[in-house]
């Protein structure tokens, strides 16, 4: 077995994807795409996948840059599922050009609906209770596809977001450098550093046992949900507040918004830069 699967995760759904998978694959390791690629060359590897969330109808920019700087087998089996609830936009197109410039191609690619786990902007929806077991049966289905080495044309991005997009999401990515100044720790913080660590961009570090943000955010909310004892909150930032699209006046952190994050997916799970995900390793419910 020499089957590589690359994870760009947050609040847990794409990790959670890619461990049912690896099982249903016969195995797996598991290599998170916050991982310098020069370090994991997946030149070698004979079945080659892709997991992550659908962010501003695309891949998060830190996958975008993984891949393209990625080595990979021309001759592998190259498979990406890509997690999200409403629109996947552009992210099979993204990917499968940077494939094609490494001269292979994308065999295989399916969207999963998950959890919305923006919490910074909503509750989670669908109900957890009916939305995680259903996507847990379906990637089981999709890991039994891609076992059998399936080819499945990925599903293309619409008209109607094609001419949504400058409208709706070109106006908030030019903004997005200033996302992660609405971060902020309270006097809860204890200083755990666990922000830090589940980050999947590594984009915090601590000065005086205090978690700094430093503007290479793409917006999972890892640090939000993980944190132990809530300190980390978020207040719209200045930029998003005169913006003020549809996007933009959704933001922001009451109290009481729950903090999801998959049931199955521990900080510890996304303190992990990379793990053998075997056959047995997997629990399944």
């Amino acid at each position: 077995m020499n089957n590589v699967i690359f994870y760009f995760s947050g609040t847990g759904n794409s990790l959670r994807t890619a461990q049912i998978i690896a099982q249903e694959i016969g195995g797996a390791k598991l290599v998170s795409m916050r991982n310098n690629p020069a370090d994991v060359s997946a030149a070698d590897a004979e079945m080659i996948g892709f997991i992550c969330p659908v962010y501003e109808w695309d891949v998060p920019k830190a996958v975008k840059k993984f891949v393209a700087q990625l080595a990979v087998n021309p001759q592998a089996y190259t498979f990406m599922v890509a997690t999200y609830i409403a629109i996947h936009g552009r992210c099979f197109e993204t990917i499968s050009t940077a494939l094609h410039e490494k001269g292979t191609c994308l065999h295989f690619g399916k969207a999963l609906r998950c959890v919305a786990s923006q919490c910074i902007a909503y509750e989670p929806f669908p109900p957890v209770q009916i939305m995680v077991p259903l996507a847990e049966r379906n990637a089981q289905k999709i890991g039994k596809e891609i076992a059998v080495r399936r080819l499945r044309k990925y599903p293309v991005m619409s008209p109607i977001s094609k001419w949504l997009y400058p409208k709706m999401m070109t106006p908030f990515l030019n903004i997005q450098h200033e996302y992660d100044k609405g971060f902020y720790a309270s006097d809860a913080c204890i200083g755990c550093e666990v922000c830090r660590r589940v980050c999947p961009c590594k984009n915090i570090t601590f000065l005086n046992k205090r978690p700094v943000w430093n503007h290479s955010c793409e917006g999972c909310n890892a640090c939000v949900v993980y944190c132990p004892t809530k300190a980390v909150q978020f207040k719209t930032p200045d930029a998003y507040i005169k913006l003020n699209n549809v996007i933009t006046r959704r933001l922001g952190l009451p109290e009481k918004r729950t903090r999801y994050h998959n049931p199955y997916i521990t900080a510890a799970d996304l303190m992990r830069d990379s793990v053998e995900a075997l056959q047995t390793g997997v629990v399944l419910t």
